[in-house]
């Protein structure tokens, strides 16, 4: 899924796409965003369960790392195994284990979420407040979304 979307990013970006484009559809958000000045490009894409946040390599030609937004799924409802729900591609839905009370935001839009530039980092915004830090340097991600420091990226 993600080299699909890879191979369609890469082609819209070469035809001169504007600096920060989002489509949302009934697959759910798509979101990609370029820096003017370092020239780095993010993705934000909504699969079955969440929404995760990919930083791709400085030549455009694979991730670099990535960082979780945020559930599109209450973890309390989800009944289907970890190993059940990647049969798809997708990255395994969040377990209660590492989820808090920002982890689900239900109904989210594409105008709901904002990407800022930094020297350094990316900060991403929903409904206006802070919810993943991504650090170019150390290529971490730190999230809003997450109780605890776990697999699915470091508790903001």
């Amino acid at each position: 899924m993600k080299l699909i979307l890879l191979s369609i990013f890469t082609s819209v970006f070469a035809i001169g796409a504007p600096k920060t484009r989002s489509e949302g559809s009934v697959d759910g958000i798509f979101i990609t965003s370029t820096d003017p000045i370092s020239g780095r490009t993010l993705m934000i894409e909504e699969d079955e369960y969440s929404i995760w946040v990919y930083v791709l390599n400085p030549d455009k030609q694979g991730i670099d790392f990535d960082g979780f937004l945020c559930s599109v799924v209450d973890p309390e409802s989800i009944t289907i195994s970890p190993k059940e729900a990647t049969k798809n591609g997708n990255a395994p839905p969040l377990t209660t284990n590492f989820a808090n009370k920002y982890s689900y935001i239900k109904n989210l839009k594409s105008k709901d979420i904002k990407v800022y530039w930094k020297q350094n980092r990316i900060e991403i915004k929903l409904k206006k407040e802070t919810y993943l830090i991504m650090d170019l340097d150390s290529k971490t991600s730190y999230s809003k979304a997450l109780s605890t420091d776990c697999y699915y990226g470091n508790k903001l």
